[in-house]
């Protein structure tokens, strides 16, 4: 990559981005000549590896959902990095399922606050930067059990339904700035959480979904790519990408 190339590379930050779907938008994003901060919690050496594969595309930082100021921190670390941010791509967040009553409620609660806190804190601290980049963007990871519920989801399905909210608002909000906001809805997909899911459910979940199937990492990586990248029409969109699980 010479100088020039550098300099107009589209620079993105992807929060969770060291595994499972946030690794694998990472790695999409870095074949289209992006470069991009990747963020983790407590798995630093998986975003490493990332690094160590695409050694000047790859920074990885370090995000804690919890903590506000963590969210500030990695936006300056990718902007005094490269010099801009034209995306970003809200991925992290928290899965804890169990019937509401039949869930603690400061556990309850802890869900929505995982899942909307460190995705508003990003939000707010990015745009500022989105303003001054190349075609910005916003892609938020929701779920389709946002869209329609599921049972024994109540706190995650409230917290990515409220995402999708969010999403939509503040699309309207920043469209005068030039910025778009879409959202991901992704349905049930291989990761090493969905690996918890009993046997039975799984085989259950494969016989609803159209596709009878459970979806890669990397086909909802090519949604978010979209989105954040060539989808220059769309904002406040919803992009189900489940397998027509929601049918």
């Amino acid at each position: 990559m010479n100088e020039n190339d550098h300099d107009a590379a589209r620079v993105a930050l992807v929060s969770g981005g060291s595994r499972g779907i946030g690794a694998a938008v990472t790695t999409a994003l870095t074949q289209r000549g992006c470069r991009v901060g990747c963020t983790y919690r407590t798995r630093r050496e998986d975003a490493e590896k990332l690094a160590a594969d695409a050694p000047e595309q790859v920074l990885p930082i370090r995000f804690d959902l919890h903590d506000d100021t963590t969210a500030l921190t990695a936006v300056e670390r990718v902007v005094s990095h490269w010099g801009h941010l034209d995306s970003l791509v809200l991925n992290a967040g928290q899965w804890s399922g169990g019937r509401l009553v039949e869930t603690d409620p400061d556990a309850w609660w802890s869900v929505i606050e995982t899942n909307l806190r460190g995705t508003v804190a990003l939000a707010r601290a990015a745009l500022p930067h989105l303003v001054h980049g190349t075609s910005p963007s916003i892609v938020l990871v929701s779920s389709v059990v946002g869209l329609i519920g599921h049972a024994g989801d109540t706190a995650y399905a409230g917290a990515k339904s409220a995402m999708i909210g969010f999403g939509r608002s503040l699309a309207k909000e920043v469209a005068r700035d030039g910025i778009r906001v879409n959202v991901l809805a992704p349905g049930f997909v291989t990761t090493d959480m969905t690996d918890a899911v009993p046997v039975s459910a799984r085989r259950r979940i494969e016989r609803e979904t159209v596709l009878g199937r459970f979806g890669t990492v990397e086909e909802i990586a090519k949604a978010a790519v979209f989105l954040s990248e060539d989808a220059t029409f769309c904002t406040g969109s919803v992009l189900t990408v489940d397998g027509g699980w929601a049918l």
